[in-house]
């Protein structure tokens, strides 16, 4: 008969998750060991195998809850009807950006850690990441209607964009002179000001 789990069995793996993300992105995936986290955690690492199968378990989940949070908060910004497509790409801009900064560990080992996972672990989360991205072709191509028939271009432009925000978790500080709303809005205008006249072929 399997042991029942105790009370607290989700919270304690919840802890270990928050502990292992800092530890990962502080000392990198591969120089961080089981027993490293187990230290960290105030319990043993085989305690630790309790609650996890392995150290890429561990990543596997942090990079797979990281994907679900990003696109559970950008996908609906995209499927709002009442926003112009700048008020999209701005309101889109303004949350990617608080969410890097909230989770700059988790962000952090989005963009350096993937390869750590197994091809299917790293494909489930690929895909949970593509698909915000693939949300943007539609209010891009409002902005520059050469989208729709320069399909190939999709990708790149929506990728352009993105990549504006994905290292502000590296430098913007939420102590400094400019707000992240103030920011997205910035990034948004020097963007869209000179999408509006790209030529795509």
């Amino acid at each position: 008969m399997a042991r029942p789990q105790a009370n607290d069995y989700h919270d304690k793996r919840a802890h270990i998750i928050d502990v292992a993300t800092h530890l990962f992105a502080q000392n990198g995936f591969h120089a961080t060991s089981v027993t490293d986290i187990a230290t960290a955690c105030s319990t043993s690492k085989s305690r630790l195998y309790h609650y996890f199968s392995s150290k890429e378990q561990v990543l596997y989940e942090i990079l797979l809850g990281h994907a679900q949070n990003l696109s559970q908060t950008l996908l609906p910004i995209l499927a709002d009807e009442d926003l112009s497509a700048a008020d999209k790409l701005e309101k889109f801009a303004t949350h990617l950006l608080l969410k890097n900064l909230k989770f700059r560990a988790n962000h952090k080992l989005i963009l350096g850690e993937m390869e750590a996972l197994s091809p299917k672990q790293r494909d489930e989360v690929a895909s949970l990441l593509r698909r915000p991205i693939e949300a943007l072709y539609g209010a891009l191509a409002e902005i520059n209607p050469n989208l729709k028939r320069e399909k190939a271009m999709q990708f790149p432009v929506a990728m352009m964009f993105i990549g504006m925000i994905n290292w502000t978790h590296t430098w913007f500080s939420e102590e400094g002179e400019i707000s992240p709303d103030i920011f997205a809005k910035l990034l948004c205008n020097i963007y869209i000001n000179g999408l509006s006249e790209a030529s795509l072929t």
